[in-house]
């Protein structure tokens, strides 16, 4: 444990490390994987733009290559060998006749090769030693052209075309015309007997200008000017020697990072290889980072001024209460603390001064009465709880006891351990005197069980709405401190002691009245005497219902829930609320015997007086009942042991309630029961031996089937209200799992 004594530290110490452990580590957190993950995606996306990059060039290049092989092959075969048997005969030491067929050469490769400009040269090498052009003369001499590796390869393999390139190192240094840093590309055929018939030539070559080289050039120039990051980009065959370069560079130098793509020759692979610094690649990352992080410093900054705003305004006037309330924890009731801070703190340290000058008075009150007195009123209201005393007994002793105006309240304890409820409920009375207003204005005795009487002497006009408040601090506390629930009932305002007994019987019989209002219920007689009393009545007549879903009687259920649901068909739309209530309070009430208790069957409690209206029409109440029943009657039957599967009871318990919502999750579900996603997935599907979706379908499939058995509604109208939000997947999914479509199943019963 980090702070085995945090509950000891200072507030000011408390708050520092919250802060830091809050705010400042989680956002420090937060920018470092945040700067990590962008930095990658930085780089991803430079990788990317150089690979796209690349493509252009590979794309191009592939073009060419597949375009002039065609063309190659085209100019030897067309018009049955026309072109290459005029180069043939240029192989003639007879100037004449070479002149005649070089003219004739022309002008069928003119045809041949129109439009195309791009082909710089096409060149004829003789077995003879002899050379022939078209178009422009190729600089270079026979014997380096025949040395050349993609030269020898189509020596090795006749008519098929081979690849090579040449890149123009200087303006006209391989053709009259030709400009630095040209990317040529090579392609040559030999043909054998079939092509040459002649047997004169010994290759042909076209070279082409390849526009791929111009896109390298103008990618590196713009490089170095910072206009692009795409690095210097060169191309290399398949022993690593360089096709084409236009930029000297150190590939081992360790500061490159190398991105390469292939490109497929005919029959051999280039390599088009992109060279880029590292730090290159996260430059725009350097910029955001710096803004990011401009910007967290910011933030911390204005943090810090907040903190101190709130350490002068906040923490330190409350640890000045705090220090306050030890005095007059220690008996120490002079103590006074001068307000600042904020204006609800100083508000507070107002309330604070007069609550100290207010318990001095009280105490002095106390010591007095104890001294004139032979009991005190709070043994007096414990006897009178006890029926040891009657109220005329209590006022004749002591007659100040019923001078003012009082209400009873009954406070139900719910979720106690078990055998623990009285020591439960004497440590809560002690935890209730700590609250200024039932300190100065309440008596509290126990009567039974789990069940706290509590005498609340009233002096004001609006004393309901002071109850609930002193209340729901109260609750809060008990919940906190010690794990359990409290719900309460306000009795009548009355005074004088004959009325007393007449109140401490309403109270006990209308906290049943809890049952219909879920968690930290609150029923108020002065208000709602007229509802509690109609409701308790009319549940009289539910008590065969009610027995019938305790023991898992089936054939009373049905008879009991056909004779209800009778009732609700002839009643109006309020009176059809009030049996609701009063049903489901019968239900409260005949399973509040059992060790479970009614809250375990489902889980949770629930507000039924707000979900009941909430269904609106008689239609919705029969349906939500019959769900409700159905439920109880599978708890009954089955005796689920709800230690062990109180999470999952509580996770079908929310669906059968929520399954009619279209959008109802598994991660709603999750969050609903307190467990993570993942974890609460595998264990339903363990407990329920199914996986969450299948069950829900399971649930809706079982609900439809019972309206179309039941009622008359539309098919749309029964997908709706099974939770589909669409006809036709309510049709589909209806008949992959029952095997029928939903009419037909109507049709059946």
């Amino acid at each position: 444990m980090l702070f085995p004594k945090r509950k000891h530290l200072p507030l000011k110490t408390v708050y520092y490390i919250s802060f830091l452990c809050f705010i400042v580590i989680p956002l420090l957190v937060v920018l470092l994987v945040s700067l990590l993950i962008l930095n990658q995606q930085f780089k991803k996306q430079a990788l990317e733009n150089i690979r796209r990059a690349q493509d252009n060039v590979v794309t191009e290049l592939k073009s060419d290559i597949n375009v002039m092989s065609m063309r190659l092959f085209h100019m030897i075969y067309t018009n049955n060998n026309e072109i290459m048997e005029y180069a043939a005969g240029t192989d003639n030491p007879n100037v004449n006749i070479r002149y005649d067929f070089e003219q004739k050469l022309t002008q069928a490769g003119n045809l041949a090769l129109e439009p195309v400009k791009d082909i710089i040269s096409v060149v004829f090498y003789m077995k003879s030693g002899r050379e022939t052009y078209f178009k422009s003369n190729i600089k270079r001499s026979a014997e380096e052209i025949k040395a050349a590796p993609w030269y020898q390869a189509a020596l090795e393999t006749p008519n098929s075309v081979c690849v090579g390139s040449c890149q123009t190192m200087q303006a006209n240094d391989l053709y009259t015309g030709g400009r630095k840093d040209l990317l040529v590309l090579v392609f040559a055929l030999s043909p054998d007997v079939t092509t040459d018939r002649s047997g004169t030539i010994e290759m042909v070559t076209f070279w082409q200008y390849c526009r791929a080289g111009d896109r390298i050039r103008e990618y590196n120039q713009n490089y170095n000017k910072g206009l692009n990051r795409l690095g210097i980009t060169i191309i290399v065959n398949e022993e690593g020697e360089t096709v084409f370069a236009t930029e000297e560079i150190d590939t081992r130098d360790g500061r490159y990072v190398c991105v390469e793509s292939p490109v497929e020759l005919v029959d051999s692979v280039w390599y088009v290889r992109t060279y880029i610094k590292s730090f290159e690649l996260t430059g725009d990352f350097r910029r955001v980072s710096g803004m990011i992080l401009a910007t967290a410093v910011l933030i911390l900054s204005l943090a810090a001024v907040y903190s101190g705003y709130f350490l002068r305004k906040i923490v330190k006037p409350i640890e000045e209460i705090s220090g306050g309330l030890k005095q007059v924890e220690e008996g120490n009731l002079s103590v006074h603390v001068a307000p600042k801070g904020q204006s609800e703190i100083r508000g507070m340290i107002h309330q604070f001064n007069a609550m100290v000058r207010r318990l001095r008075v009280l105490i002095q009150e106390y010591e007095e009465r104890v001294r004139s007195a032979e009991m005190t009123y709070e043994q007096f209201f414990q006897a009178l709880i006890k029926r040891e005393m009657t109220p005329e007994e209590a006022h004749a002793r002591a007659g100040g006891f019923f001078a003012d105006r009082y209400c009873l309240l009954g406070l139900w304890v719910d979720h106690y351990p078990a055998g623990e409820s009285e020591t439960v409920c004497l440590r809560l009375i002690k935890s209730f005197e700590r609250n200024p207003r039932f300190a100065s204005r309440c008596l509290a005795a126990i009567e039974k069980p789990a069940f706290i009487y509590i005498f609340y002497r009233i002096t004001e006009t609006d004393f309901t709405s002071n109850i609930v408040k002193m209340t729901e601090e109260m609750q809060r506390e008990a919940t906190k401190e010690f794990g359990v629930e409290l719900s309460l009932c306000i009795g009548q305002e009355t005074n004088g002691a004959a009325g007393f007994a007449a109140q401490s019987e309403l109270v006990e019989r209308y906290s049943c009245i809890r049952y219909l209002k879920g968690r930290h219920a609150v029923t108020d007689l002065n208000r709602e005497f007229a509802f509690a009393e109609k409701v308790l009545q009319a549940s009289g007549g539910y008590r065969g219902l009610a027995d019938a879903l305790y023991i898992a009687d089936e054939k009373n259920l049905l008879q009991e829930r056909e004779r209800f649901f009778s009732l609700l068909n002839g009643g109006e739309r309020e009176e059809n609320f009030l049996q609701a209530y009063a049903a489901v309070l019968a239900i409260g009430m005949r399973f509040d015997a059992d060790p479970c208790g009614f809250t375990e069957i489902f889980g949770d409690k629930y507000n039924y007086i707000e979900k009941i209206e909430r269904l609106g029409d008689i239609r919705g109440i029969k349906l939500w009942l019959n769900n409700y029943f159905a439920w109880i009657m599978d708890y009954s039957a089955a005796k689920l042991n709800a230690v062990e599967t109180d999470v999952i009871v509580k996770a079908k318990r929310y669906m059968a309630d929520h399954y009619e919502e279209a959008d109802l999750s598994l991660l709603q579900v999750a969050e609903y029961v307190g467990l993570n996603e993942k974890y609460f997935t595998n264990r339903f599907t363990k407990e329920a031996g199914e996986n969450f979706s299948s069950y829900l379908t399971g649930l809706r499939l079982q609900k439809a089937k019972e309206l179309l058995k039941t009622t008359s509604f539309k098919i749309y109208e029964i997908a709706g209200m099974a939770g589909y939000r669409n006809v036709e997947h309510f049709n589909r999914t209806f008949k992959k799992h029952i095997g029928i479509t939903p009419a037909q199943f109507r049709k059946t019963m």
